[in-house]
């Protein structure tokens, strides 16, 4: 559906379907599309998020909540942030012990807890003594609840 992709990472849609998020982590942005459920398309693509990789780190996976936003993970960056797609801005930040956030999903019986995986791939023996716990699964709970999972049929 899309060509010249570097490193595909996440993806996340609205509640009803109608709109699409992408990262592309290369392109350091959060590319929206309108998304057609019955035909499986995608049109219509549109940057929402910027995100400065020296700031913030590459987005790499994200998750999106009940009010339509997104919590993308920053690999290199030792956060998964809270964006707003209809504006552009940050709106929360969570930090975890490690460098390399590489996703983020809700999860529990409410949807109402935020699992952030991350890893240890790549990282020297000495950043690893500094993050012993590079490749583990965090939780918190962010006050805000995300959404269950799509289910598409095959």
């Amino acid at each position: 559906m899309k060509s010249g992709v570097t490193i595909s990472n996440g993806l996340a849609w609205t509640r009803d379907e109608r709109t699409m998020y992408y990262i592309d982590s290369q392109t350091q942005r959060v590319v929206a599309y309108d998304y057609d459920s019955i035909r499986g398309d995608i049109s219509h693509p549109r940057t929402v998020i910027e995100v400065n990789a020296l700031e913030k780190g590459w987005p790499d996976g994200m998750a999106i909540d009940e009010e339509g936003m997104l919590w993308v993970a920053h690999w290199d960056g030792g956060h998964v942030c809270r964006w707003n797609p209809h504006t552009g801005a940050e709106l929360a930040e969570i930090r975890v012990p490690v460098s390399r956030p590489t996703s983020s999903v809700f999860g529990g019986e409410d949807f109402d807890t935020l699992y952030i995986t991350t890893a240890r791939t790549g990282l020297e023996p000495e950043m690893l003594a500094r993050q012993p716990l590079a490749g583990s699964i965090f939780k918190c709970r962010p006050g805000v609840r995300g959404l269950p999972m799509n289910e598409f049929g095959g």
